[in-house]
């Protein structure tokens, strides 16, 4: 998949874990589906697993979501030093097919989603003031880095969408 960013810096001392996952822009009319102030749905890529597959799999769990018209953005390469881990963020669009399936979260967070349904334009707009006020908190643990680096990488997909 083409590389379109790099975000955080290549610390030459680490040697990095690759972690390879998947983002979903998900389409319903002319709206994009944005959770926890900025973020995209999606998620980690099991080992044997397809990009679709953990799509698939990922929509289901968090959400209970299936979709159709899958198509590719490209990656965003994520550098999280705090873990020693490589985030390869492969970005996909979807047009929503079904929800009310039975979500399984996988953590708290995942059982905590808000969602919100917004424009290209409000979504771009919502997600860069997120990033502002992300960058405001502390970047000593990967909580707070990591959800600067998503916030950012959920911006450049939608820009690429425009």
């Amino acid at each position: 998949m083409n590389i379109l960013a790099t975000i955080g810096q290549v610390d030459a001392s680490i040697q990095y874990t690759d972690r390879p996952t998947v983002k979903v822009v998900i389409k319903k009319d002319n709206q994009l589906l944005i959770l926890n102030k900025g973020l995209l749905p999606g998620g980690g890529i099991e080992p044997g697993e397809s990009d679709h597959d953990a799509i698939t799999r990922e929509l289901q769990e968090e959400l209970g979501f299936t979709v159709k018209n899958i198509q590719t953005i490209g990656t965003i390469v994520q550098y999280r030093n705090l873990l020693d881990k490589k985030y390869l963020v492969n970005g996909y669009t979807a047009t929503l097919d079904t929800t009310g399936g039975v979500a399984n979260p996988q953590d708290e967070g995942e059982a905590q989603f808000t969602i919100q349904w917004l424009t290209l334009e409000e979504a771009t707009t919502y997600v860069s003031e997120s990033i502002e006020e992300a960058k405001l908190k502390p970047m000593g643990n990967d909580t707070n880095q990591g959800k600067l680096y998503n916030l950012m990488t959920t911006y450049d997909f939608l820009k690429r969408l425009g």
